[in-house]
């Protein structure tokens, strides 16, 4: 287990310090390390909610695409959304890619990550609209890569004979099929994520961070793989270049909540505790299953800045959404010390 440094916070003389203390669990869920990676799939119902992002009403009639984490989806992977905007799926918990298209909206590619805690996961993404009259394109926040459009058939043969050995959890195999892929494709961004997570699951760490490095090079915008190589950093308490990495994927895909939990997580790490409060407070609209941690990151970023009313109702809202968590207790007496009321 992964023994991490926990800020802590105490008072002196009417002035709060700031100290540190070794423990052996600080926010498994929230600083999950490489070895999340190989965790066994789950199954997992999927609900993606299509939003007009500049009217927040539901889109009906568009295609929802959701492929695994390196792009791979089958004929049962496509849906249209309803009258609220609405599309399920059954799946599988991890990372997952997403399309969605239709003659009125802008092309939308994204990834999200689904825990494997969560038997049930709500996506809501927010695509632009065409607008019926108008003379000139309305340019997407999100459009298909360059390098995504000029990919050579025998790259993308070898890209799916890799995506299939991965559904497989043919590790190895997987491997030698997207190094093919990037080799036939130097500017393969999918396949060279795929890579990575197949060189995880290998426990070749340094192929993986290479791989997830060069994904993320090709393509600025691909936030799954900015995850993926935060995930590897974290492992290593590299938190300044956690907090950048995993601010540009929030810049793409900005409800993600283990980005948002995690970002706060390294920010707080940094004492950069206002950027830490504000990412960790948005975790709490958006589903966020085995993701309670974010109360504990805005607690002590809040009572940092001299919120502690503030500060108490996220340690609260902690042992509301985790009685038996490994910082219960620790709430406890946040809230305790925060209110001056005694313990129960």
């Amino acid at each position: 287990m992964l023994t991490d440094i926990l800020p802590q916070f105490r008072v002196q003389g009417g002035r709060m310090l700031l100290r540190t203390t070794s423990l052996v669990m600080f926010i498994v869920t929230a600083t999950p390390v490489l070895g999340q990676l190989r965790l066994q799939v789950t199954p997992c119902k999927v609900r993606i909610v299509v939003v007009d992002r500049t009217t927040n009403r539901g889109i009906q009639d568009v295609t929802v695409e959701l492929m695994d984490a390196v792009g791979s989806s089958s004929a049962q992977s496509e849906r249209n959304t309803d009258s609220a905007g609405q599309a399920e799926f059954q799946s599988w918990t991890g990372t997952h890619r997403v399309r969605i298209y239709g003659p009125q909206v802008h092309e939308y590619n994204g990834d999200f990550d689904i825990s494997q805690s969560e038997s049930f996961h709500l996506e809501r993404i927010y695509v632009v609209e065409k607008e019926e009259n108008a003379t000139t394109s309305l340019a997407s926040p999100i459009t298909v890569p360059a390098v995504r459009l000029k990919i050579p058939d025998n790259a993308r043969k070898e890209f799916e004979k890799g995506s299939k050995a991965m559904e497989e959890q043919r590790w190895g195999e997987s491997r030698k099929h997207f190094q093919a892929a990037v080799d036939l494709y130097p500017e393969y961004d999918l396949a060279y994520n795929g890579l990575g997570v197949a060189c995880s699951q290998l426990n070749d760490t340094p192929a993986a961070r290479q791989a997830f490095l060069k994904a993320t090079e090709l393509n600025d915008k691909f936030a799954g793989a900015q995850r993926n190589l935060a995930r590897i950093l974290l492992s290593e308490h590299n938190y300044q270049e956690v907090a950048a990495l995993l601010n540009r994927s929030l810049n793409v895909e900005p409800v993600n909540a283990w980005a948002l939990t995690n970002a706060a997580h390294a920010e707080l790490r940094l004492h950069r505790f206002k950027e830490a409060a504000e990412h960790a407070q948005r975790v709490h609209g958006l589903p966020h299953d085995g993701l309670a941690n974010a109360h504990v990151i805005a607690g002590y970023a809040l009572e940092a800045l001299g919120q502690p009313q503030e500060a108490a109702e996220q340690w609260r809202l902690y042992l509301k959404e985790d009685p038996k968590g490994p910082n219960a207790k620790r709430a406890q007496e946040a809230v305790a010390r925060l209110t001056k009321a005694p313990l129960s």
